[in-house]
């Protein structure tokens, strides 16, 4: 035991746990050695707690305490846990190796999961011990660490065509669905953002649409253009209440199972009502609007989320980079009488080039 005689004729313990430095007061040496011993106790009881502590335990502290409390999607995390729970329930957090995690994201692969939901739950079970960490219910290092997530976006983004999109207004326009069919290809908003909007978030005259909260839990601004506005003040003439939803009251699967059915019948295929936020986002981008720029008009985390999806179809994308490789051919110097490469080459060879 670290018992130490003070300046001012007290005693103190003083020792380290888990690189925490304690200490206190006491005016004898005997009540010192009984507290420093008390507190030791304390520690090797919770240790023995910590190590106890299953994943289901742990995983419905996550859900209870975090994920139901802050998070929009909690319902998503729900559904994962739950899963979770069928491959890891009883096994205690301090039993988990990196391998666990890479034998889940193998199993999940089997099953046909795509790398975007093979790495939410991964990332899931990664929030989770992170949690226990800091909330002092797990010591040791988090196995989700030991590997990488795989984070593909696809290479190619389904958007509409132009063609399509004359299909769609043609065939949507008079439908319950439409206003959020507009909404949603001219602002790039969420459908759930859409269903949520009021109009105390609408500000018409500087033509501007707020969002209190994204799926990033952040504030964002997005912009009314032309079509929209000249669509809302049509509503707005109407009369409105603040509280009102601006585009009424359907659920966001009621419009994504109907405008699907949409789709379908006018044989646009391999199609849904989110990537409508694709295809406005794919617009801009082809149109030289920022990836900055698109990256706060769809509420994205970062920057480098927009350009994994969208910074290919920027018109300036690697094009004038491209244009150093042309220095590597001079097609002067071939010889103007060969026209075939297969010729030049056996040329080359003949004078012992290769």
């Amino acid at each position: 035991m670290t018992i130490l005689r003070t300046s001012n004729k007290t005693w103190t313990y003083d020792f380290w746990h888990f690189g925490k430095r304690l200490r206190k007061r006491f005016k004898s040496k005997e009540q010192a050695i009984k507290a420093e011993a008390q507190k030791r106790l304390e520690f090797n009881a919770n240790s023995f707690k910590n190590e106890q502590i299953t994943f289901r335990q742990a995983s419905q502290l996550f859900f209870e305490k975090h994920s139901k409390p802050n998070k929009r999607s909690w319902k998503s995390d729900l559904s994962e846990i739950e899963y979770l729970n069928t491959l890891f329930g009883d096994k205690k957090l301090v039993d988990f190796t990196a391998l666990d995690i890479q034998n889940m994201r193998n199993e999940l692969k089997q099953k046909g999961l795509k790398s975007s939901s093979i790495d939410r739950n991964h990332a899931l079970v990664k929030a989770i011990f992170n949690k226990m960490i800091f909330w002092d219910r797990f010591r040791g290092f988090n196995p989700a660490n030991g590997v990488k997530l795989k984070r593909e976006p696809n290479a190619h983004i389904r958007y509409l065509s132009q063609e399509e999109v004359r299909l769609l207004e043609e065939n949507l326009k008079g439908d319950i669905i439409y206003p959020y069919y507009l909404c949603a290809l001219h602002t790039g908003m969420r459908r759930s953002e859409i269903c949520n909007l009021k109009w105390k978030d609408v500000s018409l005259p500087v033509r501007n649409i707020f969002i209190k909260r994204s799926k990033s839990g952040k504030e964002r601004h997005v912009p009314i253009n032309n079509t929209l506005h000249d669509y809302l003040i049509g509503v707005y003439s109407k009369g409105i209440n603040e509280e009102d939803h601006v585009f009424g009251k359907l659920s966001p699967d009621y419009i994504s199972h109907r405008f699907e059915k949409f789709c379908n019948r006018l044989g646009i295929k391999h199609f849904t009502f989110h990537l409508l936020r694709h295809t406005f986002a794919s617009y801009l981008t082809m149109a030289g609007v920022s990836i900055y720029q698109v990256c706060k008009w769809l509420g994205h985390s970062s920057v480098k989320v927009t350009e994994n999806y969208y910074a290919h179809l920027s018109p300036n994308f690697k094009k004038e980079e491209i244009e150093h490789l042309n220095k590597l051919s001079k097609f002067d110097d071939f010889d103007r009488g060969q026209t075939n490469f297969g010729q030049t080459f056996e040329k080359a060879e003949i004078k012992g080039s290769f």
